[in-house]
C-alpha cells in the first residue's frame, strides 16, 4: 500500500463511490417488487457495475473513471425511479 500512486488512489475512490451507490440502490429495492422501470434500470445498473469491476480488476484506470461516473448517474436515475414507483397509488 505504501507504493500506491495518486492515480491509483483516485481510481480506487471512484470505484468505491460507484460501488457504494449500487449497494444503496440494492438496499432501496430490498423486499420490493422490481418490475417496471426500476427493475429495468437496476438490470442496467448491475451490468454496468459488472463492467466496472472488470475494468478495475484489469487496472484500466481511465476507463474506470469514465464508467464510475456513468454508474453514479444510472444509480441516481434508478433511485429516482424507485421513489416515483413508491409514490404511485396502487392500481
Amino acid at each position: 500500500m505504501a507504493n500506491i500512486t495518486s492515480e491509483g488512489f483516485e481510481t480506487c475512490m471512484a470505484f468505491r463511490k460507484a460501488s457504494l451507490a449500487v449497494a444503496d440502490v440494492a438496499e432501496l429495492l430490498r423486499g420490493q417488487n422490481s418490475d417496471g422501470p426500476p427493475g429495468e434500470l437496476l438490470g442496467e445498473l448491475e451490468a454496468a457495475h459488472q463492467r466496472l469491476r472488470d475494468q478495475f480488476d484489469h487496472e484500466e484506470d481511465v476507463a474506470v473513471h469514465a464508467l464510475a461516473l456513468s454508474v453514479l448517474v444510472l444509480a441516481a436515475r434508478t433511485t429516482e425511479a424507485i421513489r416515483e414507483d413508491r409514490s404511485r397509488p396502487d392500481e
